[in-house]
């Protein structure tokens, strides 16, 4: 049995990113209202809001913190879970979203998408292999140094 959910609804508050444990996260909490036409009454109504936490870890939360904001219209993909916390005594829950994606809603909204450049696992290249990368820009740079190349000096 799985636990994904996803969630269309509106950011209630502004994200806040901060470490934790070995790692960051990015934390906000959502509304999603349920609607539905009365046909009796010939027009759109709100049913219920259900109000959920979401938690964006690591790159996600980076770019959550960077580009959702309170209002915004998102759509949200992970697996729901229960926070268990105790107030004055008494033992509370509150459902939660593991995200592993959050993006705009785009049918009420437009967005323009910024890919963020992945960081290489690949080691730096030894003395006797081509140091020269090219980057997403199409520009040459040294492996080694992090330099522009000399695009003439370059192996290809």
């Amino acid at each position: 049995m799985s636990n994904q959910i996803t969630v269309v609804g509106n950011v209630v508050d502004s994200p806040i990113r901060r470490r934790a444990g070995s790692g960051e996260v990015t934390k906000f909490r959502m509304a999603a209202t349920d609607r539905y036409f009365d046909s009796a009454a010939g027009q759109w109504v709100d049913g219920d809001t259900f109000y959920v936490d979401v938690d964006a870890w690591n790159a996600l939360g980076a770019s959550v913190s960077a580009s959702v904001f309170k209002g915004d219209p998102v759509v949200v993909v992970g697996k729901i879970a229960t926070s268990e916390y105790e107030v004055d005594g008494a033992k509370r829950s509150r459902p939660v979203i593991k995200a592993a994606a959050v993006g705009h809603d785009l049918s009420r909204g437009s967005a323009v998408f910024k890919r963020t450049p992945r960081a290489t696992a690949d080691p730096v290249p030894a003395a006797d292999e081509p140091s020269h990368v090219v980057t997403e820009d199409g520009e040459q740079v040294d492996a080694r140094t992090g330099e522009l190349a000399d695009a003439a000096a370059a192996p290809f």
